[in-house]
C-alpha cells in the first residue's frame, strides 16, 4: 500500500517550471518525422509512437501506477509541444471503459462502421482501433515496472484495465488513473473530468465490501487515487508562472451526489478529507431531500475541506436544462468539469465564451440619450446578443477531428455513430456563456434610474460627462453613491441587478441555434473582473475606470454591508432558474460549524440560489504568506469555482482575496 503523507510531500518538492521533458523530445522528432505524412491515421500513429517510447516511472510511495517523467525545459526543446493535442472539456465516458473496456468500445465501432459502410466511418473505426491498442501496450510495459516495484495489484490490474473491463475496485480505479493520465498529459489538454464519479464506481464499491474489504481500507486507497491528481499540473496557476505543458493548471473535478446519492457518495468525502490538497475537487449536486445521511455528511466535510468543494443547488439546475429542452434522463446525468463550468457528463465536449458584458453595457450607456431604464436593457440585450453570434466563439471547439484520437472513443454517443466529438453534428453541442459584472451593472442602472430619470438631478448627457471624466471634481457625487444601498443588502434595490441578469439571459436565449445546440447562460466570470477593468471606463454606480467590476455572482467589493443572510437573501434574486453555470463565493474570516453552514446553504437553496463555494481567510497569514512564501506552500484559497495555492497567485489575485466581504 502507498503512503498518504509522502506522496503529498513529494507534491510539494516538484518543481513548478518543469515540463513532460519525454514527451515533448518525442513529439518534436515524430513532427519532423511525419512532415510530410497526409493519411487520416497520422495522429493516431504519432499517438502510438508516443507511448511507445514514454517512460514508465513508479514512485515508491505510489497506490496505482502511472506517472509521467518532468524536467526543465533547455533551449530549443519546443514547450509544449502542440503536434499532438486536444481541446478536452469534457468527462470521459469512464463508466462505459470499466464496464465494457476500450476494447469492447472498438469492437461496437467496428460493427457501427461496417454497417454504414462508408469511407469516413471505417478510417474512423481504423485509428480508433489503432489508439486502444497503444494504450493496451503500454499499460503492459507498465506490469514490468509495476511487479519491479513492488506493486503486485498494480501489475495484475494493467494486464487488463483499461482496455479489457475492470473486475474490481482497485482494478476500475488504476484503469480510470492511467488513461485519465494520458488525456491530460500526453496527449495534453485541460479540463478532463472524471464526471459522475459516485454513480460508475457504486458496484465496484460494493464488490469489495462483499469480497471482505473494509470501508478504512477502501477511503484510504481513493484517498491515494485523489493524491495522484495533483501530479498533473503540480500546483501552479493558470494565469501566472504557467507550468510548459498543454494541461497547464487545469483542475480535476470530481461530481457527486443528484437525485440518489449513495453509500460511495459519502465514501468520495470522507477520501477527500484524507487528501485535503487542492485537487480534486469535490463537486456536489445537492437535492437536499434526496439522501438526510449524504446531506449531513457533505456539511460535516465542507467544514473542514472549505475551499475544495463544490455544492451545486440540483433542483435549479435540472429546472433550468428540461425547460430549455434536454430530455429529462440526460438533464438529470449532468456534471461540472471546471471552474464554475456546465456539462451533461460524458455526452458533449463543451464549448465556453466569456462575453464582454461590462464593456459592451458602457458602450450602450454611450450610444445615445436615454430616457428610461427599460430602454437601456432592451439595447443591452441586442447588443450583447448581436456580439456573441458575431464571434461565433461559442463554437471554437469545432474542427479538430483526427487530432482528437483519443477523445473520440469516450465521447460514446459520438464514437457509436463513427464521428469525431468536435463535429457539429454530435448529439448535443453544448456552450456555456459566461457573462461577468451583474452587479456592477445593475447598481448602474439604479444609480441612473434614481438621479437621473427619476430625481432628474443630472442630465443624461451630463452624467455620461462624468463619467468621461472619470468623477474628476465628482468626489461628493461619487461618495453619495458608494453610500446607496447597493446589490447584497437584501433592499428593493436588488431589483435592478435582477433586471440586469434577465437581460443577459434574454441575449443568450436570443441567440440562433442549431436543433442540437444549447446555449447555457451563467453569471461568471473568472479573474475578467480584474484582468478586463484596465480597459473599461467608469461605471455609474461609482466605479473608476481600470478598477475590477463585480465577480461572478457576488456584490461589488464592499457592497453588502448588512451581513450574510441579507446576502443570500438578495443573490437569491437572480434569475438562476434559467442559469446553469457561475459560482458565488463566501468568506468567513474564521471555522465555521457544519451545522451553521448547512442552515445557511439550505435556506439560500430554498429561495432559489444555484451555487456556493466558501473560503475561510485568516487575513494576517495571508498577508504574511506574501512576504514569506516558502512558510506557506499547502496554503490553499478559493477562487472563482475552484481551490488555488495562494502563494502560486500572481500579487493582483492575492489582493483581490483579501478584498472580498468577510462573515
Amino acid at each position: 500500500m502507498g503512503n498518504l503523507t509522502n506522496l503529498k510531500e513529494f507534491i510539494f518538492e516538484t518543481d513548478n517550471k518543469a515540463c513532460f521533458i519525454e514527451r515533448d523530445e518525442i513529439l518534436g522528432r515524430l513532427e519532423t518525422e511525419m512532415a510530410d505524412y497526409d493519411k487520416t491515421d497520422k495522429f493516431a500513429i504519432v499517438f502510438s509512437k508516443l507511448l511507445s517510447e514514454v517512460s514508465v516511472p513508479i514512485n515508491e510511495n505510489d497506490y496505482f501506477a502511472g506517472r509521467v517523467v518532468e524536467a526543465l525545459p533547455y533551449e530549443g526543446l519546443k514547450t509544449a509541444n502542440r503536434f499532438l493535442n486536444s481541446v478536452g472539456h469534457f468527462s470521459p465516458d469512464y463508466g462505459k471503459v470499466l464496464n465494457c473496456g476500450l476494447k469492447g468500445i472498438v469492437s461496437e465501432i467496428n460493427d457501427n462502421a461496417t454497417k454504414k459502410g462508408d469511407t469516413e466511418s471505417k478510417s474512423f473505426a481504423k485509428n480508433a482501433a489503432i489508439v486502444a491498442e497503444a494504450v493496451h501496450d503500454y499499460c503492459l510495459r507498465y506490469v514490468d515496472a509495476a511487479e519491479k516495484n513492488g506493486m503486485p495489484e498494480a501489475a495484475k490490474a494493467l494486464r487488463t484495465v483499461p482496455y479489457e473491463p475492470a473486475y474490481d475496485f482497485y482494478s476500475a480505479l488504476q484503469g480510470i488513473w492511467i488513461l485519465h493520465m494520458i488525456l491530460s498529459c500526453y496527449i495534453g489538454a485541460r479540463d478532463y473530468a472524471f464526471g459522475n464519479f459516485d454513480k460508475y464506481m457504486l458496484p465496484f464499491y460494493e464488490k469489495a465490501l462483499a469480497d471482505g474489504k473494509t470501508e478504512t481500507e477502501l477511503t484510504e486507497l481513493l484517498a491515494g487515487f485523489f493524491i495522484k491528481t495533483n501530479e498533473i499540473c503540480g500546483r501552479c496557476a493558470h494565469n501566472y508562472n504557467e507550468k510548459p505543458v498543454l494541461c497547464q493548471a487545469t483542475k480535476q473535478y470530481v461530481n457527486i451526489g443528484g437525485e440518489f446519492p449513495n453509500k460511495f457518495s459519502i465514501i468520495c468525502l470522507k477520501a477527500a478529507e484524507l487528501n485535503n490538497m487542492a485537487q480534486p475537487e469535490i463537486v456536489v449536486r445537492l437535492k437536499p431531500d434526496a439522501d438526510a445521511e449524504f446531506t449531513e455528511q457533505v456539511f460535516k466535510s465542507l467544514a473542514v475541506l472549505t475551499d475544495k468543494v463544490n455544492i451545486y443547488n440540483y433542483d435549479t439546475v435540472f429546472k433550468c436544462l428540461t425547460d430549455r429542452g434536454v430530455k429529462p434522463d440526460i438533464a438529470k446525468d449532468f456534471t461540472y468539469s471546471a471552474c464554475c463550468t456546465f456539462d451533461l457528463h460524458y455526452h458533449n465536449p463543451r464549448g465556453e465564451y466569456y462575453v464582454p458584458t461590462m464593456r459592451i453595457f458602457l458602450e450602450v450607456l454611450h450610444s445615445k440619450n436615454y430616457t428610461s431604464i427599460d430602454e437601456i436593457l432592451k439595447d443591452y440585450t441586442n447588443a450583447l446578443t448581436l456580439d456573441m453570434q458575431n464571434r461565433r466563439r461559442i463554437h471554437s471547439i469545432e474542427g479538430m477531428r483526427q487530432i482528437a484520437v483519443l477523445d473520440s472513443l469516450l465521447i460514446t454517443d459520438t464514437a457509436m455513430e463513427c464521428k469525431y466529438p468536435y463535429d457539429k453534428d454530435r448529439a448535443y453541442c453544448l456552450n456555456n456563456l459566461f457573462l461577468s459584472g451583474v452587479a456592477t451593472i445593475g447598481d448602474s442602472l439604479m444609480v441612473l434610474d434614481k438621479l437621473v430619470f427619476k430625481e432628474k438631478r443630472y442630465s443624461y448627457a451630463d452624467f455620461m460627462q462624468i463619467l468621461d471624466d472619470n468623477y474628476e471634481n465628482s468626489e461628493a457625487l461619487r461618495s453619495e453613491i458608494l453610500n446607496y444601498e447597493r446589490f447584497g443588502n437584501d433592499s428593493e434595490n436588488d431589483n435592478y441587478t435582477a433586471m440586469a441578469g434577465n437581460a443577459m439571459v434574454d441575449a443568450v436565449d436570443n441567440l440562433e441555434k442549431r436543433d442540437n445546440e444549447y446555449n447555457i447562460p451563467g453569471f461568471y466570470s473568472l479573474e475578467r473582473d480584474n484582468r478586463w477593468c484596465s480597459e473599461i471606463g467608469a461605471s455609474p454606480d461609482g466605479r473608476k475606470s481600470g478598477t475590477p467590476f463585480s465577480e461572478n455572482q457576488s456584490p461589488a467589493y464592499g457592497a453588502d454591508k448588512s451581513g450574510i443572510t441579507a446576502l443570500l437573501k438578495s443573490v437569491s434574486k437572480l434569475p438562476f432558474h434559467r442559469t446553469a453555470g457561475g459560482g458565488l463565493n463566501l468568506t468567513f474570516s474564521k471555522k465555521v460549524s457544519s451545522d451553521v453552514l448547512k442552515a445557511l446553504i439550505l435556506s439560500y437553496f430554498n429561495m432559489g440560489g444555484l451555487h456556493v463555494g466558501i473560503s475561510v481567510i485568516d487575513r494576517e497569514k495571508l498577508q504574511d504568506a506574501m512576504k514569506n512564501p516558502d512558510k506557506y506552500k499547502s496554503l490553499t484559497v478559493r477562487l472563482y469555482g475552484f481551490s488555488e495555492y495562494f502563494v502560486s497567485l500572481p500579487e493582483w489575485q492575492q489582493i483581490a482575496v483579501l478584498n472580498r466581504t468577510e462573515y
